[in-house]
């Protein structure tokens, strides 16, 4: 994952209801926005802006059901931002490690 990806799932997980509407969609194979929508208390316009950000950070794809959207995690971009962190989080354990810290 190069860094302008990691920088911009790292902004997306950065807000309460952007975590909130991922675990929301981490409990369901897919979830239409309209129940997305009744489990925040938010404006529909701000919540449709968090998924914006989500789904721009590839975070969460979506797909048109009739008038309406459904929405699913993309668990690639979780496992690849997860392997770029597990790798920093190694270099500094060994930079820690070597006893002259920073």
């Amino acid at each position: 994952m190069d860094d302008t990806i990691t920088a911009a799932v790292g902004k997306a997980l950065g807000h309460p209801a952007r975590l909130h509407i991922l675990r929301l969609l981490a409990g369901q194979t897919e979830c239409r926005g309209v129940d997305v929508f009744s489990e925040l208390p938010l404006a529909q316009s701000t919540i449709s802006e968090h998924l914006r950000v989500l789904k721009d950070a590839g975070l969460i794809s979506s797909r048109p059901e009739g008038n309406a959207a459904v929405y699913c995690l993309a668990p690639r971009v979780f496992d690849d931002f997860i392997a770029t962190v597990s790798d920093l989080a190694s270099a500094a354990s060994v930079c820690a490690s070597d006893g002259k810290g920073c």
